[in-house]
């Protein structure tokens, strides 16, 4: 008998590698799509890959929110103001 979870999706996302999460997901987007699946094995690879996605959003938001502190963090707000300019479309 499978055992239960009872970990928060914060703690799932923190134990699962994103790469590998991604890379799995692509393998269940595949089986879907070629078919051949029972209905109970289709719906077993939805509800998993739904749990991956979510996954992987949250480590993607813990990492956009990590790059925004250490790019606040390790720049003072004048030498931002001086490097907002430098990002600005020469073009324009």
């Amino acid at each position: 008998m499978a055992k239960p979870k009872n970990s928060s999706p914060k703690e799932d996302a923190e134990s699962v590698n994103f790469e590998d999460s991604f890379r799995r997901l692509n393998e269940m987007a595949e089986q879907l799509e070629a078919g051949g699946l029972t209905l109970a094995e289709a719906t077993s690879r939805f509800e998993e890959g739904m749990k991956l996605v979510q996954a992987c959003n949250e480590l993607l938001n813990n990492a956009e929110l990590k790059i925004t502190e250490l790019k606040e963090s390790y720049r003072p707000a004048d030498v931002l103001a001086g490097f907002d300019d430098l990002e600005e479309d020469p073009d324009e």
